[in-house]
């Protein structure tokens, strides 16, 4: 297993973001009237937090599976570009929205906090994806 991971630091990368995803998929699934109180938004916002969980659980099941399969994340490239692709994403709107750049007017809370964590899930995505290009694009 350490091994199809070039090592224990990309392995242990590998589950530290599928522990960061599974935080958000419980708060989903246990907790979402706390998502939409966080957003300002009333129990109808229920919907749309699961709605995104939808597309949050695949990555975590498919996570899990590259870590117990054969050959680790040999060929896996879209998963990894897909969360790189996110992060980098996500950290472009936490960011513009925390600096009042774009939706300033919509009234949900944005902490320094977010971003800092946008940009950690970025540079974890960048570092699994160069560390293991040998092994994803198969």
């Amino acid at each position: 297993m350490i091994e199809n991971f070039n090592g224990i630091f990309f392995l242990v990368l590998h589950i530290i973001v599928l522990i960061f995803i599974s935080f958000y998929l419980m708060r989903i699934i246990f907790a979402p009237s706390g998502i939409a109180e966080e957003f300002g938004v009333d129990k109808s916002g229920i919907y749309f937090a699961r709605v995104m969980g939808t597309f949050i659980a695949p990555l975590f099941m498919i996570g899990i599976y590259i870590i117990f399969r054969d050959g680790g994340p040999a060929g896996c490239w879209i998963w990894y570009i897909i969360f790189l692709i996110t992060s980098i994403l996500q950290l472009g709107y936490e960011s513009s929205y925390y600096f009042k750049k774009i939706d300033a007017h919509i009234g949900a809370k944005n902490k320094l906090l977010d971003v800092i964590l946008s940009a950690i899930f970025t540079i974890i995505a960048l570092v699994l994806v160069m560390g293991l290009s040998d092994k994803i694009y198969l």
